[in-house]
């Protein structure tokens, strides 16, 4: 009977400190007026977020891939490489190629825009994004470091830029015959080295010769450098737009 108290005594102060610790504290690396000029904003839901936040969420309650699930509207904070699928509180990011559940998410509709990012199916806590437009977020690491991807992804744009070969004015004026939206926006996936994991159309030109021209640009500037030591990521994924309408 003894060693049985004893048995449940420590049981019981395991399950206290599980729930002790299912919320955490993390002092996060807030920004400057120079990172930008949304600062305050920024700073005041990081700092919201980070006082009270989940290091670990369950995760086996959710579906591992992506059927026909209805997807959610795309309120400025979603990636056009993922599914995005409402399941009870969270929000569900599928990667559109495999069909397999990438993150957990969670968002904090009484706050500035922003996503908590949990990995699948580890459960740990990822990354917060915050983001001010659609074309403007940051990304906090799991112990609320700030994560600058512009200057990385702004070297692989303009090496993609300096290897693309336009096609001249007047072959593009002969292939478009008088269409004006000649835009190809490409889905560039890098693995951790630097190396290209996949390459993918996101939205075509309509015409194979550009679409072609616009792939061929990113395997001539390939390979990239290796992400820099500061980011978490295994792979990254940027946008590339090649403009033949210009």
């Amino acid at each position: 009977m003894k060693k049985f108290l004893i048995l449940c005594f420590i049981v019981f102060m395991t399950v206290s400190q599980t729930f002790a610790a299912a919320y955490i504290k993390i002092d996060p690396q807030f920004l400057t007026a120079e990172q930008t000029s949304n600062f305050e904003k920024v700073n005041e839901t990081l700092a919201i977020i980070f006082s009270r936040i989940k290091p670990y969420v369950r995760t086996d309650k959710y579906p591992k891939y992506y059927h026909d699930y209805t997807l959610i509207q795309d309120d400025g904070t979603q990636n056009n490489a993922y599914y995005y699928v409402k399941n009870y509180g969270a929000e569900l990011v599928y990667n559109s190629d495999s069909n397999e559940l990438k993150y957990v998410t969670f968002k904090r509709p009484e706050l500035q825009k922003c996503r908590i990012i949990y990995d699948y199916p580890s459960g740990k806590l990822h990354a917060v994004q915050i983001f001010i437009s659609d074309k403007e977020s940051y990304v906090f690491s799991a112990d609320g470091k700030y994560v600058d991807y512009a200057p990385y992804v702004k070297e692989v744009r303009e090496k993609v830029k300096k290897a693309w070969k336009v096609p001249s004015r007047k072959h593009i004026d002969i292939l478009a015959k008088d269409k004006k939206d000649l835009l190809v926006q490409m889905a560039l996936t890098l693995n951790k080295d630097g190396s290209v994991k996949k390459c993918r159309i996101l939205k075509s030109s309509k015409i194979k010769e550009l679409d072609n021209n616009a792939s061929e640009a990113i395997k001539a500037a390939s390979p990239f450098k290796p992400f820099p030591n500061n980011f978490f990521n295994e792979e990254l994924m940027i946008i590339l737009n090649f403009n033949f309408s210009l």
